[in-house]
């Protein structure tokens, strides 16, 4: 039966914009790029990103695929909650007391996590089995099976380390000789004398050859996965950086253990802050990948969740195979669906365009999160509109070029509200001093806006360039600074350079 088009943009959805609300349908048109294809092949570990780029659609891609991976002798293990509260929430009140002590309850907390999903599969060989001993007796076996409850018994445990102490206070020795005489196992950072070693005092890393020894006598590999960490230390700022400075030196320091790989996804704006206040060891850091869109991505993006919608197929007789195969025709099915220009002239952009242009950020980035919220909120405002008897479709389009231009204000707010707002509080107020203003503006007329000596104007200018939310033009001497499409909607700015005149 035919559908009209209202009937088939009721049936038709373009995806939800945060991977963690759909992850199953990400199985369906996520697992083909070449971004997935360079994780999942197992050559890197890390992933940068901007905030909806895409970082946690691989996360959980990968989640998703945890039985493909074990078919093919690799055991996933999740070091993060995927959703709800962070399992390091309640470092913030109580944090580590010095980077030293962050590194070390990274490389113990691997540790338990690590063993908790070997468990799952069976896995008794001797050296794990030691392994599971020394952690049981340095009680990091917590009974609830929660990555908070064994967040928290790893860092009761780094505690006793406290002072700059390589041997746990915990540890049993000789009130005489100072020698250790524990029969239990205890863990060590230092490197201990034959003796003690031998009598139950272990270091950390020969832990982890104990447990790289076991994953290879068992033919199997084991990715531990962490995500989210924009939220987990969103608390302070100085932790955060403490926190990952941590994570990345653990990570360096494992890296030599090959059969244990840490996958970290981070956004690149977060990185970028934790290297520019000095860290020497970034150069050492090369198993990673920069998730960036062109143009012809973010339409292949659109596209695999277009042909996601059986209903769509079968109306239009899509051959998906054939329609994923050549750009081309990509771009030949898009124009089938919306309108060719939403601004109608000779000089005008193409719809395509002119979608990217109004979901870039000031540095140019553009992210899947925006694309797919301006479809989606142009789907709703079609639907409202044709219910009220507005029908402005032309050809076989199911959206019109109304509904798309009416689309960017909300997107234009949630970015505003939900990214810039809550996570720089602080350039609100200057922000919102633009309101109604023109697009462009010199330090003379920030300063005007913003009642502030030109030192503090060039020094609040640089804040949001960095956030993306100015564009910077001209040269260093004499900048500009212009407010990208993305948010001038919802902050109604005029297009135009601002004058003092003006005032």
């Amino acid at each position: 039966m035919t559908m009209t088009p209202r009937e088939l943009l009721q049936r038709t959805s373009f995806g939800e914009s945060i991977a963690e609300l759909e992850a199953e349908k990400l199985k369906n048109y996520f697992l083909q790029t070449d971004f997935w294809k360079d994780i999942r092949n197992g050559s890197n570990d890390i992933v940068y990103g901007s905030k909806g780029a895409g970082k946690s659609a691989l996360y959980m891609s990968l989640r998703n695929d945890e039985g493909a991976l074990f078919d093919e002798n690799i055991i996933v293990a999740l070091a993060e909650n995927p959703t709800g509260n962070t399992a390091f929430s309640s470092l913030t009140s109580d944090p580590p007391t010095s980077e030293v002590e962050f590194v070390r309850l990274w490389k113990i907390y691997f540790l338990v996590v690590a063993v908790d999903a070997l468990k799952r599969f069976s896995i008794d060989d001797n050296d794990f089995k030691k392994v599971v001993a020394i952690l049981s007796d340095c009680s990091l076996v917590p009974a609830q099976d929660r990555l908070s409850s064994f967040l928290k018994a790893c860092f009761d445990f780094i505690k006793s380390f406290r002072n700059g102490k390589e041997v746990s206070t915990t540890a049993e020795f000789d009130p005489v000789t100072g020698a250790y005489t524990g029969q239990k196992f205890s863990l060590s950072f230092g490197e201990p004398s034959k003796s003690d070693f031998e009598k139950g005092l272990i270091p950390v890393e020969h832990v982890y050859e104990l447990l790289q020894r076991s994953l290879l006598t068992n033919g199997i590999s084991l990715w531990i996965l962490i995500d989210r960490l924009d939220v987990a230390f969103i608390e302070s700022e100085v932790l955060e950086t403490n926190a990952l400075r941590s994570l990345f030196k653990a990570y360096l320091d494992l890296f030599r253990f090959f059969a244990i790989r840490i996958k970290i996804f981070l956004r690149d704006d977060i990185w970028k802050r934790v290297v520019d206040k000095g860290f020497r060891e970034a150069s050492h850091i090369t198993r990673y990948q920069s998730l960036s869109w062109t143009r012809e991505s973010l339409l292949n993006l659109l596209i695999r969740r277009i042909v996601d919608n059986p209903h769509l197929v079968i109306h239009f007789n899509i051959d998906k195979e054939e329609i994923l195969s050549d750009i081309a025709k990509q771009e030949e099915l898009f124009y089938r669906l919306f309108p060719s220009q939403i601004d109608v002239g000779s000089r005008k952009s193409k719809t395509l365009d002119w979608v990217i242009s109004r979901t870039k950020d000031g540095k140019g980035i553009n992210t899947p999160r925006e694309l797919i919220q301006l479809v989606t909120h142009a789907r709703s405002i079609e639907l409202q509109r044709q219910d009220n008897g507005i029908n402005e479709l032309v050809n076989e389009n199911i959206i019109s070029r109304q509904s798309i231009k009416e689309a960017v204000y909300p997107v234009s707010q949630q970015r505003l509200e939900q990214t810039i707002y809550a996570e720089y509080p602080r350039l609100k107020v200057y922000i919102e001093a633009l309101k109604g203003e023109k697009a462009e503006h010199g330090i003379e007329t920030l300063a005007a806006r913003w009642n502030t000596s030109p030192e503090k104007t060039s020094e609040i200018a640089k804040d949001l360039e960095k956030i993306g939310f100015f564009e910077s033009r001209g040269d260093a001497r004499v900048p500009r600074y212009r407010i990208p499409f993305l948010y001038r909607p919802y902050l109604e700015i005029i297009q135009g350079s601002a004058s003092l005149d003006e005032d």
